[in-house]
């Protein structure tokens, strides 16, 4: 079930780039990922507390305690709190907002650069890119896209953007602000004629 939904979501979503590149010069890509970085630290600082906290139990509590379970113990609350803290909610909590937002542009300009965005004839390549543990959409056009479009349409478009997770069923806003962006890229990037997809709308790029 969980498969089916995604490959719609992926249609829907391919079809309402295809719409946005029909009306206009941009070459969209969109790229979704489950996380920006795994924030292993985080999890080893969770294991090592978990840790600390049984072994300060087992130790000075008024309760005798078998040998090995003061060995095994602090082993099972330090895997324990490794695996709790890869919770989404809680690796949230325990990451700054800072770390996150500089994760999140580090991996969107990597997948930028690797993906060839920036080679686009007219330079009107644009990427947006969601992560979706972070909550954070960040849409990065080329120099041309960039020039095309005055500020304060980019500043409505990544307010737009970046609301996407302000509610739930982040796929669906997503979807909403692409149909709304089409016609603000029509305006001031008209379509030519002869005009070609130069980037593929379903890229993948390894990083």
């Amino acid at each position: 079930m969980r498969k089916k939904a995604t490959s719609e979501f992926q249609t829907r979503l391919w079809e309402a780039v295809n719409a946005i590149e029909q009306d206009s010069r941009v070459e969209v890509v969109v790229i979704m990922r489950p996380r920006s970085e795994h924030y292993r630290d985080i999890a080893l600082i969770w294991g090592i507390v978990a840790a600390w906290l049984s072994l300060t139990y087992l130790m000075f509590s008024p309760e005798l305690f078998e040998d090995w379970l003061i060995y095994e113990g602090p082993l099972c609350a330090f895997a324990a709190g490794y695996l709790i803290a890869n919770i989404p909610l809680l690796t949230r909590f325990s990451v700054s907002n800072t770390r996150m937002r500089r994760n999140v542009e580090i991996i969107a300009r990597a997948l930028f650069q690797k993906g060839g965005i920036q080679h686009t004839q007219a330079k009107t390549g644009v990427l947006i890119y969601c992560s979706l543990l972070e909550k954070l959409v960040l849409i990065l056009p080329d120099r041309g896209a960039e020039m095309a479009l005055p500020a304060e349409e980019w500043q409505t478009l990544r307010a737009g953007l970046q609301s996407v997770f302000s509610g739930g069923k982040p796929r669906e806003r997503l979807l909403e602000q692409l149909h709304e962006a089409r016609p603000l890229f029509k305006r001031y990037l008209p379509p030519v004629e002869h005009d070609m997809n130069e980037l593929p709308d379903n890229m993948e790029i390894d990083i």
